[in-house]
């Protein structure tokens, strides 16, 4: 990428649209984000996402940065060649087999790229990002869900059938919850922000530390992955808790991939990410503690660099073949 090219990328979540404006260096030229409100549905979010890849292309023309394609990351298994999400995205229900890449190129009368949103975010982090010294990474996001991607030699490897990476459905618990995918005891049920969240209130309503009843003004309902995390910093033992439970479990998931991939690097990602308290190096103890020693010899455990931008960042420079 010896030329200054410009991208346009959007990120969909099960909580918010991230999108953007990007340089061939990796610089923001713009941001913005929108509320995905999936409970209102599939056609909503689609009409969504439409309007805000014209929101987008306008303002590419405004400032007058070429555009030649669109870039979308999205939850669920994506069929890349076609742009359509074929299997589990849970966290946006109705979701699968949605047309999306055919849809927006219609509208748009522009090439789209679209592909799951951890590899966009992977993608992001390889090029510009904590992945830049490294060759074979694992990339794990842990949120509203927990999205993987898995980087090989420096490329996205997104397996036969475009299912690789999807790591919030390891099996952790063989007769455990049942989880939005139709299976029983995935990752996801134990590590998501909404999970933590669910186990946290469960507590409350056997009453309020001093620091949560601060923090939450005596309300359960105020309580989300933010002020949980403060509880922690706060040394609130019933949050501490619940993160360093999640975070051992993730950790137990993840060791097993480990032993599998041997990568030089876990890249972590992500709002329950974010929130730190210590919750990176709880799930690095736990994968050493249970992988074998020759697969953890070199493993490094590294936060995110680019935070809620990886995903629009990444799925901007998907239609680039020669990074």
């Amino acid at each position: 990428m010896n030329q200054l090219n410009y991208y346009a990328g959007i990120d969909i979540g099960a909580s918010s649209v991230k999108y953007g404006l990007v340089d061939s260096m990796g610089r923001i030229i713009y941001r913005n984000q929108k509320p995905t409100h999936v409970e209102k549905g599939t056609k909503p979010l689609l009409h969504l996402v439409t309007n805000i890849a014209e929101t987008l292309l306008l303002r590419a023309a405004e400032e007058e940065l070429p555009i030649s394609w669109l870039g979308v990351g999205t939850p669920g298994v994506v069929d890349t060649d076609r742009g359509m999400i074929i299997g589990v995205s849970p966290n946006i229900p109705g979701w699968v087999g949605t047309e999306l890449g055919s849809h927006l190129k219609d509208h748009l009368n522009l090439p789209v790229f679209v592909d799951n949103d951890a590899n966009a975010m992977a993608l992001a982090e390889l090029h510009f990002g904590a992945g830049k010294r490294f060759e074979n990474i694992l990339c794990v996001t842990v949120g509203t869900g927990i999205g993987g991607a898995v980087i090989i030699n420096r490329k996205i490897w997104r397996g036969s059938n475009f299912s690789a990476g999807e790591l919030g459905h390891i099996i952790v618990d063989y007769n455990g919850k049942e989880c939005g995918c139709g299976n029983i005891g995935c990752l996801e049920q134990y590590c998501t922000a909404p999970a933590m969240l669910r186990l946290a209130a469960q507590h409350l309503k056997n009453g309020m530390s001093e620091t949560m009843n601060e923090l939450l003004s005596g309300k359960i309902e105020f309580l989300n992955i933010k002020k949980l995390f403060a509880a922690a910093k706060k040394g609130d033992e019933m949050a501490l808790s619940i993160i360093e439970e999640s975070a051992k479990i993730l950790g137990a998931g993840l060791s097993g991939v480990v032993n599998l991939l041997n990568p030089e690097a876990i890249i972590f990602g992500g709002g329950v990410i974010d929130g730190g308290a210590g919750y990176i190096e709880i799930v690095g103890a736990e994968i050493r503690r249970r992988s074998f020693k020759s697969a953890t010899g070199n493993l490094r455990f590294i936060k995110a660099e680019l935070g809620n931008d990886a995903g629009f960042i990444g799925a901007g420079i998907l239609g680039e073949n020669n990074l």
